[in-house]
């Protein structure tokens, strides 16, 4: 099977001065299924944010047929509630879009990975000689809920601020009926002398209005700490209508307030950001 998207946005931030328009990424995906052996071959094309022309996953997949299933290949991390591509978010921006660093990307690795109609867990690990890991358990025993907390311990060293660090999602999702509900609070820190931090919690509801017409609402919260102090927080506050025109196109708008705190140069600054999106799947 071959998949993909285009993703045209339009954002503009008072503080910043100018808006931008243009294409944000482009992705095409090649799925393929042979017995108990499947792959994912996806391309970024490129895109305003887009990791250049790449490969973004390229996973081999064994499936034993009873929970269990072995992977291998560049490959999505367990990481966090919100999702990596925009053709699965409810919204536009990221919770933690100011302070980054918590969820991370696609990384070379391989998964064991077993699941039942109860519950799944899954381990990942880095190809390398000190390998970062990745424990994944999910809770699926109760209809419409969902309950997952991954930690990640890394194991390459470096003296870049968080880039030797430890990382912890945890969240719950709940379907009522037309109305989605999640919460989630995640935390990344550094392996370093100093106590460096970033944390980040959410609350998130999506309602389906009718088959086309959607609305989430979002608050999160962030906050980076350097030796025990706070440098940076904000408190951020997002509301995005959404409209599917057919069942390849589809759009939204987004407006986010942000209230800075301590960061030494936005202290009591509230920022107003704009954003809208069409993403024609194909």
């Amino acid at each position: 099977e071959m998949s993909g998207f285009i993703d045209l946005y339009y954002q503009g931030q008072n503080a910043a001065g100018s808006d931008t328009v243009g294409v944000g990424q482009v992705e095409i995906n090649f799925d393929y299924a042979t017995g108990p052996v499947s792959a994912s071959v996806d391309f970024d094309l490129g895109g305003d944010f887009a990791d250049a022309d790449k490969l973004e996953e390229a996973v081999v997949t064994y499936d034993f047929g009873n929970g269990f299933s072995v992977s291998a290949g560049e490959m999505l991390s367990y990481l966090g509630f919100e999702a990596y591509d925009p053709i699965n978010m409810y919204q536009y921006s990221t919770a933690y879009e100011s302070i980054g660093g918590i969820y991370d990307g696609y990384a070379l690795g391989a998964s064991v990975d077993y699941g039942t109609d109860s519950f799944s867990l899954g381990i990942w690990s880095s190809l390398t000689n000190s390998p970062d890991l990745e424990f994944a358990l999910a809770f699926t025993g109760v209809e419409n809920l969902t309950v997952k907390a991954i930690i990640a311990e890394y194991g390459n060293e470096s003296t870049a601020l968080f880039a030797t660090q430890g990382k912890s999602t945890f969240w719950a999702s709940y379907q009522f009926d037309k109305l989605l509900v999640a919460a989630e609070v995640a935390q990344a820190e550094a392996a370093t002398a100093a106590d460096n931090e970033l944390d980040g919690m959410l609350i998130m509801g999506n309602y389906a209005v009718s088959d086309k017409i959607g609305l989430t609402l979002r608050y999160s919260e962030s906050e980076v700490s350097v030796g025990g102090v706070t440098g940076f927080e904000e408190d951020k506050f997002t509301i995005s209508p959404s409209y599917v025109f057919n069942d390849n196109f589809s759009g939204l708008i987004e407006y986010s307030t942000f209230d800075l705190g301590t960061d030494l140069t936005s202290v009591g600054e509230t920022e107003d950001y704009f954003a809208a999106e069409f993403i024609y799947t194909f």
